[in-house]
């Protein structure tokens, strides 16, 4: 951090911020908490109190391979299907990959969705940009492939023993972003291949680097392959806890997410 860098510090740090009743300071920051912008997916509205809402930071988990970009995918489909754009980070697909994978899911050129032509993983950058396609592209719905590709240069162990740190505070900042923007943003976390349940199932503290991440996130979503089908797991919803640890059973049809099946005891085999 520079000298003027840390002068404007400073002066945030002196600026006076008004105190005012609960009700008007409410009105005032002017997030909408009742508007509801449906997944896509009836089944998985009803675990989230019918839907998302701007300011929502969701974390999408799950070891790879096991359809946390699908779902993300599907997400992101939807919304389109609503006149919701959206924006990518993909890290993990080149453009003309991440196209592929919506074009075998049926989307046509006119998707609703935008990517930056060039990636950089500083988190500041990616600020810029999205505050960009938000004002200009009118973007309501940021996806971020993975979470754990936006990360600071590890030159010693010592920010390596602080990663689980850097990434909670991360989490922090886009969940601030999501709310200060009236945006939602998705983030894809991985998951530890070493899971408690010693299966493909993963729960909220198998996310890599997982100290402080469940607690920043609005919703958490696990998602895992089965012989048959594909399971997402309500691993938090802020909106509605009693929803937690629900299941949701998907069909996988022509390269798409189909919900077919609802349970709330996780103990229930499909």
């Amino acid at each position: 951090m520079n000298e003027i860098d840390k002068a404007l510090e400073e002066l945030e740090s002196l600026k006076e911020v008004e105190i005012v009743l609960l009700s008007e300071g409410a009105e005032r920051i002017g997030q909408d908490t009742s508007t509801r912008i449906e997944s896509g997916f009836r089944l998985l509205d009803d675990c989230i109190d019918g839907g998302f809402r701007e300011g929502d930071f969701t974390i999408v988990s799950g070891i790879p391979g096991e359809g946390k970009t699908t779902l993300a995918r599907m997400f992101t489909l939807n919304f389109a299907n609503n006149n919701v754009p959206s924006l990518w980070f993909s890290y993990e697909m080149t453009l003309p990959e991440l196209w592929d994978s919506f074009d075998k899911m049926g989307a046509d050129k006119t998707l609703i969705s935008y990517a930056p032509l060039e990636l950089n993983d500083d988190y500041e950058w990616i600020v810029r940009h999205m505050d960009k396609a938000v004002k200009e592209n009118g973007v309501r719905a940021i996806f971020i492939d993975t979470l754990g590709d936006v990360v600071k240069s590890v030159k010693s162990q010592h920010e390596l023993n602080n990663y689980a740190n850097y990434l909670s505070q991360l989490c922090k900042d886009l969940r601030m972003y999501a709310i200060k923007n009236r945006v939602m943003i998705f983030a894809i976390a991985h998951a530890v291949k070493n899971t408690r349940s010693r299966s493909s199932e993963t729960d909220n503290a198998d996310i890599a680097n997982s100290n402080g991440i469940p607690a920043q996130a609005t919703n958490i979503f696990h998602v895992w392959r089965t012989s048959e089908n594909t399971i997402i797991k309500i691993g938090k919803s802020r909106r509605d806890g009693t929803k937690k640890n629900w299941q949701i059973k998907c069909e996988f049809k022509e390269n798409k997410l189909v919900p077919i099946q609802a349970s709330g005891n996780p103990e229930e085999l499909w």
